[in-house]
């Protein structure tokens, strides 16, 4: 994605073990966390008969839509703030 700072940390989702978060650095806001990935618990294969490890990982969408607005605070995305909503630029795709 052509992020110059990317690394991967120790993270914790109720569903995975061992799990990992990516982040990127950021100029500005420092490092930013987009997604995670891990490998489902056993608890949670079982059930469906699956035998084998499975590898689960997910986009963080809400971070990828803060960085493409310039937003210092992910919290702006989900205020109810029509005021905002008004005054941001449309972008549309080509």
């Amino acid at each position: 994605m052509g992020f110059p700072g990317v690394r991967f940390r120790p993270g914790y989702f109720p569903y995975t073990e061992p799990s990992v978060e990516p982040e990127v650095y950021v100029e500005g806001l420092g490092w930013v966390e987009l997604g995670g990935a891990g490998i489902f618990r056993e608890e949670v294969t079982r059930p469906w008969g699956i035998e084998h490890p499975v590898l689960a990982w997910g986009l963080g969408i809400s971070r990828v839509a803060m960085l493409t607005l310039g937003l210092r605070d992910l919290r702006q995305l989900y205020r109810s703030d029509l005021a905002w909503l008004r005054e941001s630029p449309v972008r549309r795709a080509h």
